[in-house]
């Protein structure tokens, strides 16, 4: 029976994995400085300097870079990055997170980003991955804590130990996971490009400011568009309250703002069919409802399906029932920039940010006809369908990700 072995392992390989420190498979763990001048330095081109922001677990992160002078680079040599480097956030909010430096050129790094160089019999992407699994962070967090929790020393890093196989089974498991980590890479950026066509369509195919009918229209269509206040073409807006009981128990679905993500009702807390039926009963939500968002995070908005029936909600969302728009267009028009500017400019600023129901009432909508919106919404309604699919793709290959860290290191 072969012990300190992953529960699932590539075909292929056999015997034991070996406890080392990194300290025993680096020949350097170190970081960079502040370049003299600090931030007043940093140029629009030059010699790379990678800072915590550019360290991701997947990659790094190119699109905010900062460069340096040759001159300064000289200076800061000891912190110079090699191909295959393993670079780790070492202070701050992103502490832990690391990837593997593939890009072929120089590149220097500053003081919260620490150096670590695998000796020639310990694969990068492996030493990556085991510090991005639970046992690493683990690690971290507590080496962390060792130092004050004010960020990792370098003798702290030095003594964080993982398993090793031989160097052919790590190159495997390091080239499994970079596949893995290709392939998300690729859903990611058609997730991107149907959020950005959707965005643009929205742009084109609602009116902007001053006009009165979209740049882009659906063949066939050519009255103007009317500006419809909402209070008038709905018939019922009003919001929730607080529950007395914040437990988050009990038979009914209670929707908060930050159940709605991505136009969509995600989990739920609970209250109870008491409170539901009782104080909470004016707020009780009907299939078709609409929520929008009034407070703290402003404009979020979902359409209230009947599988979380039955339900309820707070003061933070304001429901829209009875409204004579279809409703895949009236979601759709709460996206447009009309709106986003409506909400920028009317907000009460207090503890935080708010609309009033009023205010609510008073939104302008440019509005088609009907069978013009019905084209609209199902458009919009398809395409959102397209990127929620695609969205789900992304999430499940992270979640496969995350149980294979599990299950293929010990």
């Amino acid at each position: 029976m072969e012990d300190n072995v992953p529960e699932i392992r590539l075909k292929g390989f056999t015997g034991d994995w070996i406890q080392r420190k990194l300290g025993d498979v680096t020949t350097k763990i170190g970081s960079g400085k502040t370049p003299q001048g600090g931030s007043a330095v940093y140029l629009q081109q030059g010699i790379p300097l990678l800072r915590s922001q550019n360290i991701t677990n997947d990659a790094i992160d190119l699109s905010d870079v900062v460069y340096i002078s040759d001159e300064i680079d000289r200076d800061m040599a000891n912190s110079r990055v090699q191909e295959n480097d393993v670079l780790l956030n070492i202070t701050g909010a992103s502490i832990g997170r690391s990837a593997v430096y593939r890009h072929i050129g120089i590149a220097n790094v500053n003081q919260h980003v620490c150096i670590i160089r695998p000796t020639q019999d310990v694969n990068a992407e492996y030493l990556q991955l085991n510090l991005a699994s639970f046992n690493g962070q683990q690690q971290i967090d507590y080496n962390q804590a060792g130092g004050g929790r004010e960020g990792l020393n370098f003798q702290q890093i030095a003594k964080i130990a993982f398993y090793f196989p031989t160097i052919e089974e790590q190159t495997a498991i390091g080239e499994f996971f970079r596949a893995l980590d290709e392939n998300t890479t690729l859903h990611k950026q058609k997730l991107d490009g149907l959020r950005k066509l959707k965005k643009g369509y929205l742009q084109q195919m609602f009116p902007q400011t001053g006009e009165t009918v979209p740049r882009v229209r659906l063949q066939g269509f050519t009255e103007p568009w009317e500006q419809r206040k909402l209070g008038e073409h709905a018939a019922f807006i009003t919001k929730g309250t607080t529950p007395i009981d914040k437990s988050g128990n009990g038979e009914i679905n209670f929707v908060k703002v930050e159940n709605i993500v991505d136009g969509e009702i995600k989990s739920t807390s609970k209250i109870s069919t008491e409170e539901h039926n009782g104080y909470l009963k004016r707020s009780r939500l009907e299939e078709g409802d609409i929520l929008f968002s009034i407070a703290g995070t402003l404009g979020r908005t979902a359409v209230v399906d009947k599988l979380i029936l039955p339900a309820n909600t707070n003061q933070a969302l304001a429901i829209i029932r009875d409204y004579d728009f279809d409703t895949n267009f009236l979601i759709t028009s709460f996206s447009t920039h009309a709106v986003s500017e409506f909400i920028k400019k009317n907000p009460t600023i207090g503890a935080q940010p708010n609309l009033s129901l009023e205010q609510i009432k008073d939104l302008i909508i440019y509005a088609p006809s009907r069978e013009e919106q019905i084209f609209i919404g199902n458009f919009f309604h398809n395409l959102n369908s397209q990127i929620t699919a695609q969205s789900q793709k992304v999430e499940q290959l992270k979640q496969l990700k995350t149980a294979y860290l599990q299950k293929m290191f010990v």
